[in-house]
């Protein structure tokens, strides 16, 4: 078993938290993956989100010792702000309920999580199993995600975030109001707070949810642009405009390639809004042509 290192003098506690909604099929997954880490957390917090299936009887069949939290149906946002609220933790693992671990990815994580400054680390992943995990190298590249960098991409996934909990609380945790990129919400405003860094390799299965590409783009599009404009109200006006001109640019090109024209030229349409309409040309150039050119490389890396 891997060591636990020291958070301001004395040994971390770390809870992961788990909202958990109509979960029964993929939670004992989910949970297994966490009694396999060779750091154990101290506690696990699962909170069930008003599901009406047996995710309650899949999770106290599972063997593993949790906290079980209900609520009625709030949203994960809402859940794992009550995960939050319901430890006393140093620190804060989440993970979906149809996620799962690589087993070394707590070990890895909590000597970089310890360092002063530090808010938050992250890591890759994919949605290949993990069921038989590969070892992790020696020692994976570590990137750190920048406020910048935020601005333009989710740089990573929930389930591969372990957070100081004091500074999840210092931001008001997840905005429950912004469905889709409540993630990517918080992750700006913790840079804000304090360093974020990503292990560059993937610890963390992710498993796709059920739901229509083009619903789940539209989502995404239509509330990461109010996130962003709340986020760059103070920001020059020419750096705000390029940034949501990229935003809307972006997501014209994935509606494109789900073939939903509709939402396209919706996008279409806020690109050529005044002020937007000048940033334009600098947002394709600038952002989104590498963008798609780095998309393409790794596609063809991957045959």
């Amino acid at each position: 078993m891997g060591s636990r290192p020291a958070l301001e003098g004395r040994a971390v506690r770390v809870t992961v938290v788990i909202p958990a909604y109509n979960a029964a099929g993929t939670i004992r997954a989910a949970l297994a993956s966490v009694s396999a880490q060779t750091v154990a957390p101290d506690e696990v917090v699962v909170v069930d989100d008003g599901s009406s299936d047996g995710t309650t009887a899949a999770v106290t069949e599972s063997g593993v010792a949790v906290r079980l939290l209900h609520q009625q149906r709030g949203g994960p946002s809402a859940a794992r702000n009550a995960g939050i609220a319901a430890t006393s933790g140093d620190l804060v693992a989440f993970l979906d309920a149809d996620d799962e671990w690589h087993p070394e990815k707590l070990e890895r994580q909590l000597p970089l999580v310890a360092a002063a400054g530090t808010v938050a680390v992250a890591t890759d992943w994919a949605r290949s199993p993990v069921t038989a995990p590969a070892p992790a190298p020696p020692e994976p590249h570590v990137s750190t995600v920048t406020g910048a960098a935020l601005l333009l991409l989710n740089r990573f996934q929930t389930s591969t975030v372990l957070a100081r909990r004091d500074a999840l609380e210092a931001v008001g945790g997840f905005d429950a109001t912004l469905d889709g990129v409540e993630d990517w919400d918080l992750w700006l405003r913790l840079s804000e707070v304090g360093a974020i860094h990503k292990l560059d390799w993937p610890f963390v299965r992710y498993g796709d949810s059920p739901g229509g590409v083009s619903k789940e783009l539209d989502r995404v599009h239509v509330n990461g642009a109010r996130m962003l404009e709340r986020r760059l109200a103070e920001q020059p006006s020419s750096h705000r405009q390029t940034i949501m001109a990229w935003h809307h640019l972006r997501f014209a090109v994935a509606f494109l390639l789900a073939r939903d024209g509709r939402h396209m030229a919706r996008c279409v349409r806020e690109v050529l809004r005044p002020g937007v309409r000048r940033a334009a040309p600098q947002a394709a150039v600038r952002l989104l042509a590498p963008f798609l050119v780095d998309r393409v490389r790794r596609r063809l890396g991957a045959r």
